[in-house]
């Protein structure tokens, strides 16, 4: 058996050093990655409060036009519904947008730490 040599020990642990080298800059990557999506994942909490607030909004305005239907009403009113009803479901469709990207964002950040 031949003696371990200092010079024969760096050369068995360089190829480690590159490997843990290498491993360090994924890390550092990942870190950046995760720092540039922070913003994002702490507005989950306001995006679904938001949807939770536009829901709230569709069913008063169902429950409004219910009662209006038991009436008569003119057509402004019914325009002024409309337009209501519309606004709500376009601000409630945006932010449902938005939470699905935070979403898939999300996925593919753990799928790329996952796979690490």
């Amino acid at each position: 058996m031949s003696e371990l040599t200092l010079e024969a020990l760096r050369s068995e642990l360089a190829p480690m050093r590159a490997d843990i080298a290498a491993l360090q800059r994924d890390v550092a990557g990942m870190q950046r990655d995760l720092a540039g999506m922070r913003p994002n994942i702490d507005g989950i909490p306001l995006i679904q409060r938001a949807i939770a607030t536009i829901h709230q909004e569709q069913r008063m305005m169902k429950a409004a036009i219910n009662e209006i239907a038991r009436t008569q009403f003119t057509s402004g009113e019914v325009e002024a519904l409309h337009s209501d009803v519309n606004s709500v479901q376009s601000t409630h469709m945006e932010v449902e947008t938005r939470l699905l990207s935070l979403e898939r964002q999300m996925r593919e950040v753990l799928e790329k730490l996952n796979s690490r």
